[in-house]
């Protein structure tokens, strides 16, 4: 039997990009803007994480929306268990930095929404740094009101709750032990065993929910319009800042002109040999890979 043959498809890129004029984030609608960062400030960040090394975790968080059709709440001041219906809510992710996996005939398309300045990371190397492929899906799936329901159960369980019952015990063997002089409650030992558990039990839901809101940071939702734009991305993300080696850049592509500013010739002239880049990473122009 033959081997698979030597190539790829052609929607799968060896060369994973990072876009550095995305738009920015729309803390109302809790979605990012639809037009990129202005050529300018695209430049300074390109310029900005190839002196540093770093990709560093953005202000982007992944914000889940979901509908939940039932959902059970406890009221503590009542202490009874509430049915509320078609309930909205939110679920927040951990602050990621993003990726594309794009092969470069594609990368036209991206450029109204994210800029034509863009590094190119080998996929080898960002596999290495911990980068994975998004789940797509979209809002109201099954899928989405499962995360949610991990992140609902915890509040069934409040450590707070039992460290308000143990004070209320003590105060009442207080009480009872002024009340009676020859009466001695030593129950101060099984009271710590019981404050060491609530503890235990609220640093255990606070790690779950960490690794909750990491989960969710690997997910994306989109609506049923944006399979032209969210949904074709083909992001990874990391949770963790990326501190690159020059060796794990692949291409730097920067457009020759934009409104009369010559960022490729400045690039190539000035800022290259300031940032040692060593002379087998290609820069390349835009227009050149991209536009003829």
């Amino acid at each position: 039997m033959s081997g698979s043959p030597d190539i790829v498809p052609g929607t799968v890129s060896k060369i994973l990009w990072h876009f550095t004029g995305g738009p920015t984030w729309n803390d109302k609608t809790k979605k990012q803007n639809t037009s990129p960062k202005p050529s300018k400030n695209a430049y300074r960040n390109l310029n900005s994480i190839l002196e540093s090394r770093k990709l560093r975790v953005g202000t982007y968080k992944e914000t889940v929306k979901v509908i939940i059709p039932k959902r059970r709440r406890f009221d503590l001041k009542t202490r009874q268990t509430i049915i509320e219906e078609n309930v909205p809510v939110v679920i927040t992710s951990s602050s990621v930095c993003c990726l594309s996996d794009i092969p470069a005939p594609h990368l036209r398309y991206h450029a109204y929404r994210y800029g034509k300045f863009a590094i190119g990371f080998y996929r080898d190397a960002i596999i290495k740094h911990g980068f994975n492929p998004v789940l797509y899906t979209l809002t109201d799936t099954s899928i989405v009101r499962s995360i949610y329901e991990g992140f609902s159960s915890f509040d069934f369980a409040d450590p707070f709750q039992i460290k308000m019952s143990i004070d209320t015990i003590n105060s009442a063997i207080d009480d009872a032990e002024s009340e009676f002089e020859n009466l001695n409650l030593s129950v101060s030992s099984e009271i710590s065993d019981i404050e060491m558990e609530a503890d235990k039990i609220e640093s255990s839901i606070d790690d779950a929910k960490e690794s909750l809101k990491k989960l969710v940071a690997f997910i994306k939702t989109f609506e049923k319009d944006e399979f032209s734009s969210i949904y074709c991305e083909r992001e990874w993300r990391s949770t963790q800042q990326y501190n690159f080696d020059v060796k794990d850049v692949a291409m730097i592509v920067i457009p020759k002109v934009v409104s009369n500013t010559y960022y490729f010739n400045d690039f190539v002239d000035n800022v290259a040999s300031m940032l040692s880049l060593p002379r087998r990473i290609p820069i390349v122009p835009w227009e050149d890979l991209i536009e003829h």
